[in-house]
């Protein structure tokens, strides 16, 4: 009998040392997750920045080429969100830097992870993509010159 109370000793004793191990290991863990989460957020910080700077010299170098000022990050109802990066009304040029969004894809850009995976279906197939967009903008110019009477 005591050697079985001895071994139910043991076991008590190993299974607090275990739970008391596994409560640190999903500490360090949270902490090591929180950490990851911090870095993406930085990163893609960092990257949306790189990407704004190139976006805009690409609009600057448009507004020098074309002598115009441009709409700038103009939100058609049409596209239903999406944004332009910017429109020139005179000669009816958008202009959409394919930036950081289009490679990277962080998830903490996102509301729900469907919307990510649509944005990434919508980069990856760009030859079903983009005669649907190209006609959408067709529409918004249209429209525009008739709202503009231009």
């Amino acid at each position: 009998m005591a050697d079985s109370q001895f071994t139910i000793d043991s076991l008590k004793e190993l299974k607090s040392r275990l739970e008391t191990e596994n409560d640190k290991l999903k500490r360090e863990n949270a902490e090591i997750l929180t950490r990851i989460i911090k870095l993406e957020q930085i990163w893609a910080e960092k990257e949306i920045k790189k990407n704004r700077k190139f976006q805009t010299k690409c609009i600057q170098i448009i507004k020098e080429i074309l002598n115009e000022e441009p709409i700038i990050e103009y939100r058609p109802s049409f596209l239903n969100g999406l944004e332009l990066d910017a429109f020139f009304q005179k000669y009816r040029i958008a202009l959409e830097v394919q930036g950081a969004q289009h490679r990277l894809h962080s998830t903490s850009w996102y509301k729900d992870v469907k919307k990510l995976e649509d944005v990434v279906w919508y980069d990856e197939k760009p030859e079903i993509v983009i005669p649907e967009r190209i006609q959408k903008i067709k529409n918004f110019v249209n429209h525009v010159f008739k709202n503009f009477d231009l």
